[in-house]
C-alpha cells in the first residue's frame, strides 16, 4: 500500500464521519414512501399537534420511530385511496369545500368583527344601571282567581291590612299558611318576564298592581331588596355587553355584503330542504336557494349546512328553516365569498391548512370503505360482556334512606342535637319540629312527616355531597347541624348504601358500539399491515437520520 493510496483511505473515512455527525435540519430527509419524503418537519409538526394522552410511552430515538411510522402508515393509507378514486367522491368535496369556506368565513369574521369589537368600563357601568343589574328581592304574593278579586287585596292593603294574614285568608298559593313569603331572594333571571317587570322596580315594603301570571293574578309585597356589587358582576356584564356588540356590528357587516352582492330569493324551493331534511330523496341538490353576484347557496349546501348546525332541532317549517339560513348559512356564505374574492383560498397557509384536512377525510372514507358493513355484534355478545363486566357498570349511585329535622335557625337545630343526645328520638322530633312537610318537594327526594327522606339517584343532593357515593361508616351517627336550602338540618344515615348497577338496557348501545368499534379497529390494524407488507419496496426509513433528527430543532 503507498503512503498516497493511505492518506486518501483515512480523508474518506473522516468525511463519512462527517457526514453522519453533521447536524440534521427541518429540510432532512428521514423516509420516503414511493418517492413522497417525510421531513424532520413534518415529524416535529405531528408531534407538536399530538395530544398528551396520544404520546408514545417509549423515549429517545424509539418514540421519535414510533411516530414516524405512523407518518409512514398515512402515506400508504393515502396512496391506497388515491388509488381508489376516493377522492373523487362528490361526498368528499362537498364536505372540504364547506369546512374551506367555514374557515374563510371565521378568519375574515375574526378581521372584520372579533378585531374591531372595544367594550369600554363606561359601557359596562351604564348597563349595569340601566338594565338594573345585580338587583335582587325577597318577595311574599297573594295569588287571586281574578283581577277583581286581586285589586280587592291591594284595596284591604291600602287600609292597612297585614298582607301575611290577608295570604292567609286568601291566597290560593301552596305558601298561603306562611304569609305568601317565599322564603328566598330572587334575580331577575329567576322571575318570569310579568313578575320581573312588574316588582323590580318596587322598593322595600311596597306592594304591586295585580300581575297577571299562569296560575292567576299576583299581588306582591317585596319584603327585601339587595343589589350585588358591580365589581362582582363586571365579567359577567362585559361578556353579555360584548356579545351585543359582536351581534350588531356582524349585522351592519352582513348586511353590507348583502348590498354589495343583490341577492336573489327563491323562497319555494325551501319545501325541497325541509323534505330532504327529514327523510326524502334531493331531486335536485344544485338548484339555487339563493343566488347572489358570484355566489349563491344551492338547496343541497342548506340542507348540509342546517344538518350540521349544534342549535337544537331541525327546523319544523318553511319560515323557521328560512330564519336558520339567513341567521347561521347566509353570513358565512358571504364571508367566504368575500374571501375568495380577496384571494384569501390561495394564501400558504390555507393551502396547506385545506390538503391536512383533505388527507384526514381521506384516510377517514378508507377506513370506512375497509370496514364498513364487515363486523356484526350479536345480542348474546353484548349480554355476555354486560356480564363480564358488571363493575364497570356500577356508577348509578345508590338510595340514601335517612331521618331528618329541618328547623328555620341554627339555635333551633342545636336545641334539637342536645335533645336527641339526651334520649329523644329524632323521628318524633321531626313530627313535632320539622319544617320539610310545608315546603315544596325537591325533585329526586321524598319526605315523610316523620322526618323519614329517601333520596334517589340524585347526584346534587346536599346529603349525597356529604356522604359520598356510598357510605357505611356514617350509619346511626347523628350530623348536623347543616345548613339545607337556608335552613337548618339534623339528620342521621339509617342503612348503608353503595353504587347501584346500571340496567343493561341502559348501557346496551355503548357497549355494542364499544365493540363494534373494536372489532372494526382490529380489521383496520390487519389491512395496514397488508399495505406495509404491499408497500414494502416502497418505504424507505434512514435510521441514520433519525438519530440526527433532534438537532433539528
Amino acid at each position: 500500500m503507498s503512503w498516497r493510496f493511505f492518506v486518501c483511505g483515512i480523508s474518506l473515512a473522516i468525511a463519512g464521519c462527517a457526514a453522519e455527525n453533521e447536524p440534521a435540519t427541518p429540510e432532512t430527509v428521514l423516509a420516503t414512501v414511493g418517492g413522497e419524503s417525510i421531513t424532520a418537519l413534518d415529524l416535529h409538526r405531528y408531534e407538536q399537534a399530538l395530544p398528551d394522552h396520544l404520546h408514545s410511552k417509549k423515549e429517545g430515538v424509539a418514540a421519535r420511530s414510533e411516530n414516524l411510522q405512523t407518518l409512514v402508515a398515512k402515506e400508504l393509507m393515502l396512496r391506497e385511496a388515491y388509488k381508489r378514486g376516493l377522492d373523487q367522491l362528490p361526498g368528499l368535496a362537498h364536505t372540504l369545500s364547506d369546512m374551506v369556506n367555514k374557515r374563510l368565513a371565521e378568519e375574515l369574521s375574526r378581521e372584520w368583527i372579533d378585531a374591531r369589537l372595544k367594550v369600554t368600563e363606561e359601557e359596562l357601568r351604564a348597563a349595569y344601571e340601566e338594565h338594573l343589574l345585580g338587583w335582587e328581592i325577597w318577595p311574599a304574593h297573594i295569588l287571586s282567581a281574578t283581577e277583581e278579586d286581586a285589586w280587592a287585596i291591594i284595596r284591604q292593603l291600602e287600609a292597612g291590612a297585614n298582607f301575611s294574614e290577608l295570604a292567609r285568608q286568601h291566597s290560593l298559593a301552596d305558601d298561603a299558611d306562611k304569609g305568601g313569603n317565599l322564603g328566598a331572594f330572587f334575580d331577575q333571571a329567576g322571575a318570569v318576564p310579568s313578575l320581573r317587570d312588574g316588582t323590580f322596580h318596587l322598593e322595600e315594603g311596597q306592594v304591586s298592581e295585580p300581575i297577571r301570571t299562569i296560575d292567576g293574578y299576583e299581588v306582591v309585597k317585596v319584603l327585601k331588596k339587595r343589589r350585588i356589587p358591580f365589581e362582582k358582576l363586571r365579567a359577567d356584564i362585559a361578556e353579555q355587553v360584548g356579545q351585543r356588540k359582536w351581534a350588531q356590528r356582524r349585522q351592519v357587516v352582513i348586511d353590507s355584503l348583502k348590498e354589495v352582492r343583490g341577492l336573489s330569493y327563491y323562497r319555494d324551493r325551501v319545501h325541497a330542504v325541509l323534505a330532504a331534511l327529514h327523510g326524502r330523496v334531493l331531486d335536485q341538490p344544485h338548484a339555487a336557494l339563493i343566488e347572489y353576484e358570484e355566489g349563491g347557496i344551492d338547496i343541497g349546501a342548506a340542507v348540509r349546512g342546517l344538518r350540521s348546525l349544534k342549535k337544537g332541532a331541525l327546523p319544523p317549517d318553511s319560515t323557521a328553516a328560512v330564519l336558520a339560513i339567513e341567521r347561521w348559512i347566509l353570513p358565512d356564505s358571504l364571508l367566504a365569498l368575500e374571501a375568495r374574492m380577496q384571494g384569501r383560498h390561495q394564501w400558504p397557509a390555507m393551502v396547506s391548512w385545506a390538503e391536512g384536512q383533505k388527507q384526514s377525510l381521506l384516510v377517514s372514507q378508507l377506513r370506512l370503505d375497509v370496514v364498513a358493513g364487515k363486523v356484526s355484534v350479536t345480542e348474546a355478545e353484548v349480554q355476555d360482556y354486560y356480564e363480564q363486566h358488571l363493575e364497570t357498570y356500577r356508577s348509578l349511585p345508590g338510595v340514601i334512606e335517612m331521618t331528618e329535622v329541618l328547623v328555620n335557625t341554627r339555635a333551633e337545630a342545636e336545641d334539637i342535637l342536645a335533645r336527641t343526645h339526651s334520649g329523644e328520638r329524632l323521628a318524633t322530633l321531626a313530627q313535632r319540629h320539622s319544617v320539610r312537610p310545608s315546603m315544596k318537594l325537591v325533585g329526586g327526594h321524598s319526605f315523610a312527616d316523620s322526618g323519614r327522606v329517601t333520596i334517589e339517584s340524585l347526584y346534587q343532593s346536599p346529603y349525597r355531597t356529604f356522604f359520598g357515593d356510598s357510605n357505611s361508616k356514617d350509619v346511626g351517627v347523628l350530623q348536623g347541624p347543616m345548613e339545607v336550602q337556608e335552613k337548618y338540618s339534623v339528620f342521621r344515615l339509617d342503612q348503608p348504601y353503595g353504587m347501584a348497577l346500571l340496567p343493561f338496557k341502559q348501557v346496551q348501545r355503548p357497549i355494542r358500539v364499544k365493540i363494534r368499534k373494536r372489532r372494526e379497529g382490529a380489521l383496520f390494524d390487519a389491512f395496514l399491515d397488508s399495505l406495509r407488507q404491499a408497500y414494502s419496496g416502497e418505504v424507505h426509513i434512514s435510521q441514520e437520520a433519525l438519530t440526527r433528527y433532534k438537532t433539528a430543532f
